[in-house]
């Protein structure tokens, strides 16, 4: 039950966090820049529940993500299904209280993503851009999902502890 209350809330969440992204923030952009929302919730679905859930769940988002956007070439699937699953990998490794982890993981995970990106709209696309936008790209992209991070995965952690909290208080009661 804990679990599949977890995952619910974790799930609406999410779905928040999509939305959001497609009907506000696409709309506005800070110095030229949008923080990826969508690419928050890849992060923190691979490092919460690992490996597999994080990269099925990051090719569903890519993929539901192409098709709204009418990408033909699947460009987001495969950037999200890798950075996904990379970011799965460290989910045995990764202490969920350590906030400086968090801070390097977004970052490794805004970098797969935008080289990802760069060398799939070079090669499938033909549509070439300096190295320096692509630094550029990652060095501010990373500034604006670090921040935005820590408020998500900070409002999931305290949910998923919130639900793990409520389900031992009816442990304890039902043993009595």
């Amino acid at each position: 039950m804990k679990k599949h209350l977890k995952g619910l809330y974790i799930a609406l969440v999410i779905i928040a966090i999509y939305l959001l992204q497609l009907f506000v923030i696409n709309q506005h952009s800070l110095f030229g820049f949008k923080p990826n929302l969508i690419l928050i919730s890849v992060i923190v679905v691979s490092l919460w529940f690992g490996l597999y859930p994080g990269t099925i769940f990051s090719f569903f988002i890519g993929f539901l993500t192409d098709i709204l956007f009418g990408n033909t070439h699947g460009i987001f699937t495969l950037s999200y299904t890798i950075t996904g699953m990379v970011i799965g990998f460290l989910n045995d490794n990764y202490q969920k209280e350590n906030k400086l982890s968090l801070v390097y993981v977004t970052f490794m995970a805004v970098v797969i993503f935008e080289f990802i990106q760069y060398v799939s709209y070079t090669i499938l696309i033909g549509s070439y851009s300096s190295i320096w936008f692509l630094v550029k790209q990652i060095f501010m992209s990373s500034i604006l999902n670090i921040a935005i991070v820590y408020l998500v995965y900070g409002m999931i952690y305290k949910i998923a502890k919130k639900v793990e909290n409520e389900d031992m208080k009816y442990k304890i009661k039902g043993r009595y």
